[in-house]
C-alpha cells in the first residue's frame, strides 16, 4: 500500500514538472550539486543503551537537478541524488579493543527522487531562493559485525522505501548560461527497517535519517 502511494505521488509530481516545462518560453536549467550531509537528531547519536545505535558519521550528498521558471518569482523542478554515511565503527568497537577480533561495517545509504518548488527573488546576476521538496527515498541500513571470543555481535542490512522531504535556502550567481548555486537545507526521511541479530532474532527499527546538507552546484541554462 505505502509503496503504491509513494509511486503515485512521485509520478504525479514529475508530471506537474514536465507539463510546466513543456510550455513555450520557459527558461529551463539542468545542474549538478555536491556537498556534505551532516546527521542530526537521532541519526547522529551513539547511544549504547539502544539495541541498534545509528552511529552515522558526516557523509556526502550528490544530486542532479532540473528546474523551469514559471514566473519571475516561481520555479518548479525535480532532483535525484545519492547520500552516504559511514557507520562509526571506531566508536562502536575501538581498534585497540582486545575483544574485537574482527570488525566489519557498511554505511547508511539513501537514493532519492524529489519534486521541487522554488520561491525566488527576480532572476538577475545575483538572486536568492527558498526551495521545498517532496518525494521518495530508497534507504539502506548498514550491515555490522564484530567477532569476539564469546561470539559475534551482528546486525543485518535492510533496504526499504520511505517518504522524503526537504527545505533549503541559498543564492545563485549567474554568468551567461552558467549559474553557481550555494545552499543549505534539510533532507529528511524516516524508513522502517527489519534487522536480524547474531541469534537470528528479527526486530523492527524505525530510524530517522535526517541531515543538514551544505551544497555547491553548477547549472546550465538550456
Amino acid at each position: 500500500m505505502y509503496y503504491s502511494l509513494y509511486r503515485y505521488l512521485l509520478v504525479f509530481a514529475f508530471l506537474v514538472c514536465f507539463c510546466a516545462a513543456a510550455q513555450a518560453q520557459r527558461t529551463q536549467r539542468i545542474g549538478l550539486q555536491l556537498g556534505s550531509a551532516s546527521p542530526i537528531g537521532d541519526f547522529k547519536k551513539d547511544r549504547f543503551e539502544d539495541d541498534y545505535p545509528p552511529m552515522a558519521r558526516r557523509g556526502v550528498n550528490v544530486q542532479g537537478t532540473y528546474r523551469v521558471d514559471v514566473k519571475p518569482y516561481l520555479a518548479v523542478g525535480a532532483s535525484a541524488g545519492f547520500r552516504f554515511h559511514r557507520f562509526d565503527m571506531d566508536a562502536f568497537a575501538a581498534p585497540d579493543d582486545e575483544l574485537a577480533l574482527r570488525r566489519v561495517a557498511t554505511g547508511w545509504k539513501s537514493t532519492y527522487a524529489l519534486a521541487d518548488l522554488h520561491l525566488q527573488t527576480p532572476p538577475g546576476q545575483l538572486y536568492g531562493f527558498v526551495k521545498g521538496s517532496l518525494g521518495t527515498a530508497r534507504n539502506k541500513s548498514p550491515e555490522v559485525q564484530v567477532d569476539t571470543p564469546y561470539g559475534p555481535i551482528r546486525r543485518s542490512s535492510d533496504t526499504t522505501l520511505a517518504l522524503a522531504y526537504g527545505i533549503a535556502s541559498g543564492f545563485t550567481i549567474q554568468n551567461g548560461r552558467f549559474l553557481l548555486t550555494v545552499d543549505i537545507g534539510l533532507l529528511a526521511t524516516q524508513p522502517t527497517f527489519v534487522v536480524t541479530n547474531a541469534q537470528g532474532v528479527k526486530s523492527t527499527l524505525k530510524q530517522p535519517m535526517h541531515t543538514i546538507n551544505s551544497m555547491l552546484g553548477l547549472s546550465y541554462t538550456l
